[in-house]
């Protein structure tokens, strides 16, 4: 093999280091999103506020599966495996594609979903109020909108406002924490923004690494050809 084809060989490997690596924090992210839903109960389990979460956690199984693959390929020098490898790198660049799409385009849709959760957990919080300690606590938040809404509701502050250790919880250390509808679409906002342009990167990435796979794959095939005549 040329030297063409060493420099294609070895920054396709480094690709799909690179590759795992983004795999691995794909799950990490998305296992954090999904536990952070789960924690709220099961008003949160619907399908609009899991789709996302959910299909990064996939997306980071994929890709750290495919990027395996594609290690594999690249060293060994096998086309059958680095073509097999271009495909799914092109369907997961399609993917990947259509994922940032979705978030992109349903960001505002699905913040609303996380405002309709809050709502509905703060309604039935006299009747179940484990669901809002939970969302309290996870969020460091208190309220819906902010202490006051339990003080205009004469009710009393629960310790959850103040933190997992607070033995009570007076009214001065329950304004200082913002109201959960808040903290909670904030939290999901700054997420989907990393989906997003991470999002990007990668996908540009892919791309990259679809293009050298393809051209790994017919040196070695034409290396091969010219070994046998």
């Amino acid at each position: 093999m040329d030297c063409g084809g060493v420099f294609v060989k070895y920054v396709l490997f480094l690709f799909n280091i690179l590759f795992v690596v983004c795999g691995i924090l794909l799950i990490v992210f998305g296992s954090i999103l999904v536990s952070h839903i789960q924690q709220v109960g099961s008003l949160a389990q619907t399908f609009e506020a899991n789709s996302i979460p959910i299909a990064i956690l996939v997306l980071g199984c994929v890709i750290f599966i495919i990027s395996f693959l594609g290690c594999c390929g690249a060293i060994r020098e096998e086309t059958c495996c680095t073509l097999t490898y271009s495909v799914f790198m092109l369907v997961l660049f399609l993917a990947q594609v259509a994922l940032i799409v979705l978030v992109w385009t349903q960001h505002t849709k699905f913040l609303n979903y996380m405002n309709q959760i809050v709502a509905t957990i703060w309604k039935q919080h006299t009747t179940d109020p484990k669901v809002m300690d939970a969302l309290q606590l996870t969020f460091d938040c208190c309220g819906q909108n902010g202490s006051t809404d339990y003080t205009f509701n004469l009710e009393s502050i629960p310790n959850s406002c103040c933190g997992a250790n607070a033995i009570s919880c007076n009214m001065v250390e329950a304004m200082k924490k913002p109201g959960c509808a808040q903290a909670f679409t904030s939290f999901w906002d700054k997420s989907l923004n990393i989906v997003r342009y991470a999002g990007l990167g990668v996908a540009a990435v892919e791309l990259v690494a679809f293009i050298f796979a393809c051209c790994l794959a017919n040196q070695v095939r034409n290396e091969r050809r010219r070994a046998n005549y």
